[in-house]
């Protein structure tokens, strides 16, 4: 059974171990661990993986950095075209469009906030 297929171990039962976006401090699905990529010149940096949107008919994945990283600040997102259809083996392409790389933070962080306002809207109580 693949971690796409494992039912997340946080407690909630509501997702698959790849989709887990839990805060809950006794996850242990592994969803808040960091992944290592590979530079071009052999160089192995961990970051945390926030996602992967489709804009303008192309994917994108974004990055935080999990450790101090030169020329990277801790909060920034990375973000890489992923070449291929499969999101486990596509290749990390940079973003060399300025205005493109643009778009596509500003689509991560519009549907972040989405996110973040509807798990908001969940957890109030309403009274009826």
């Amino acid at each position: 059974m693949s971690d796409k297929e494992k039912k997340c171990t946080c407690g909630c039962d509501e997702h698959t171990h790849a989709e887990c976006e839990c805060e809950h401090e006794e996850c242990d699905c592994g969803c808040d661990e960091p992944i290592e990529l590979i530079t071009d010149d052999g160089k192995k940096l961990k970051f945390y993986f926030i996602g992967t949107i489709e804009y303008k008919g192309k994917n994108y994945s974004a990055f935080e950095p999990a450790e101090q990283i030169e020329g990277i600040e801790d909060d920034d997102m990375i973000i890489f075209e992923l070449s291929g259809d499969d999101e486990e083996t596509a290749e990390l392409l940079p973003v060399e469009d300025e205005a493109i790389l643009d778009e596509v933070f500003e689509e991560f962080c519009r549907i972040l906030e989405e996110d973040e306002l509807a798990d908001e809207a969940m957890s109030l109580e309403t009274d009826k």
